[in-house]
């Protein structure tokens, strides 16, 4: 099962990779995050790894397994049977801003049973997240004062 949610993003890429790469931060601008702690130090990169908590699921660790700046990152939380990956990708667009794809997909022998069960879920959070993104990089490129919050 795949989920895919795209929207248009009033900034650059390279300020929306600011918002998106601070993932540490992600609880202060979407509601689908409670807490983003960091299990290695250092910067978002390939094999930096995260424990993620979220309403209504389990806390999960997430490794980096791609990592572009201002481009796109993927990671994944890997389970018995199942490997969730959460992907996140920018396009510079005309003038009429930057292209965000946001997509989570549930791979493996248990994938399609996972994504049966919180397929309706993870396409709200989804669809949240790239609105919430969008909403919070927008207000910073109004007002930088908006990224501290």
């Amino acid at each position: 099962m795949q989920t895919i949610h795209r929207v248009i993003v009033q900034a650059t890429p390279a300020a929306i990779w600011s918002v998106l790469a601070d993932v540490e931060r992600w609880p202060t601008w979407t509601s689908t995050m409670l807490q983003v702690d960091p299990l290695t130090p250092g910067d978002l990169r390939v094999g930096a790894r995260y424990r993620v908590t979220q309403p209504k699921l389990r806390p999960g660790i997430y490794e980096v397994t791609e990592c572009t700046l201002h481009r796109a990152f993927t990671w994944m939380q890997k389970a018995p049977g199942v490997t969730l990956v959460a992907d996140h990708r920018l396009t510079a667009a005309d003038a009429s801003g930057t292209e965000v794809e946001l997509s989570f997909a549930t791979e493996g022998l248990l994938g399609g049973i996972v994504g049966r069960r919180y397929g309706k879920l993870i396409a709200e959070y989804v669809a949240t997240e790239a609105r919430s993104l969008k909403a919070h990089c927008e207000a910073v490129t109004r007002e930088p004062s908006a990224l501290r919050a």
